[in-house]
């Protein structure tokens, strides 16, 4: 086998069929769950994607059981520029698990791949680093889309995500005056403000939990859902978002089909996302009710091609659907 090159991260002599194998406790160790260096990695991914240094094959999750949210998506990425690497997330889920085994939605393997040779680096246990790259990306959707002062952030969804979504919220939004959080279990939504008072260092004051997803939404700056509805099962219209608010779709069959028409802004991670089956954003375009044309990626916001938000008074509508690219340049 030829070396590897002095570009490669790895250093010769190399055995074939030796890597690293980083179990949940390592990536804690490794700083998993520093949001602002997820944040920063997430930035630099979306940087790259818009210049064209980013491949990302977008396939279509395999689904089992005839059961709603039984699924596996595979993310393979290639990251290029001055991180070079090449690999994948594979991410089942099953929503059934937290009430019948006590078990999280989801889990996530990664795999690091070394681009010059083809053999893995490492396999990273990947559902801190998924997690928190989703709320990384939220957070980097509220600081450049956000109207100037906002401080109410509503939260739909007590689960692991929102968790990290407001990690991020809070790191980026300076004025941050109140939280509500609505939970169909209202004792999922009191463990929440408990576990975030103690991750965040806050008073328990900040928070309110909220008896409707309605009560949520209201008078919100920022919004972000984090459930598991279908595409049947939408229930946020645009008449709940206050004329400014940021509604951030991370769980993407949330808003009805007008939030999407009504909207001022729609900014998405990737426009490849218009491949996929049964998001809010495919069912509004074939309904004729949204241009694809119109949306906005992150990257070019952030790159400075697109202003973003022009006026206090847009309401915006940020749709990352996931890009495996993020979790990747965290595994590295």
């Amino acid at each position: 086998m030829s070396q590897a090159s002095e570009h490669s991260p790895l250093n010769p002599p190399f055995r074939p069929g030796t890597f690293l194998y980083l179990q949940q406790e390592d990536v804690k160790r490794c700083g998993g769950l520093d949001m602002p260096a997820t944040m920063v990695a997430v930035e630099k991914a979306f940087s790259l994607y818009d210049r064209g240094l980013v491949q990302e094959y977008h396939a279509r999750p395999i689904h089992w059981g005839n059961r709603a949210g039984r699924r596996v998506a595979l993310h393979p990425s290639y990251i290029g520029g001055d991180v070079e690497v090449v690999g994948i997330k594979w991410i089942p889920s099953n929503p059934e698990n937290p009430a019948t085994l006590r078990l999280p939605r989801s889990n996530a393997l990664i795999i690091v791949t070394d681009p010059q040779t083809g053999y893995p680096l490492g396999v990273v246990e990947g559902k801190i680093i998924s997690d928190m790259r989703t709320g990384a990306v939220a957070g980097l959707g509220a600081r450049y889309l956000a109207r100037p002062g906002a401080r109410r952030v509503g939260l739909i969804g007590g689960g692991p995500i929102n968790r990290t979504h407001l990690m991020a919220l809070h790191h980026v939004l300076p004025g941050l005056e109140e939280v509500k959080i609505y939970d169909i279990v209202r004792a999922n939504a009191e463990r929440y403000v408990l576990d975030m008072c103690r991750r965040l260092n806050v008073s328990a004051s900040l928070f309110r939990v909220v008896e409707s997803a309605e009560a949520a939404v209201r008078d919100s700056d920022v919004v972000a859902t984090a459930t598991n509805v279908n595409a049947q099962q939408s229930y946020l219209p645009s008449g709940w978002l206050s004329r400014g608010a940021l509604l951030i779709n991370t769980s993407v069959n949330d808003p009805t089909m007008d939030v999407v028409e009504k909207a001022d802004l729609v900014v998405v991670d990737s426009r490849h996302q218009f491949a996929s089956e049964g998001t809010r954003l495919v069912e509004a375009i074939r309904a004729g009710l949204f241009n694809p044309a119109d949306a906005v990626e992150l990257g070019a916001i952030i790159n400075g091609k697109h202003p973003g938000r022009r006026s206090p008074h847009e309401t915006i509508l940020f749709c990352p659907l996931g890009m495996g690219m993020n979790d990747l340049i965290n595994a590295k």
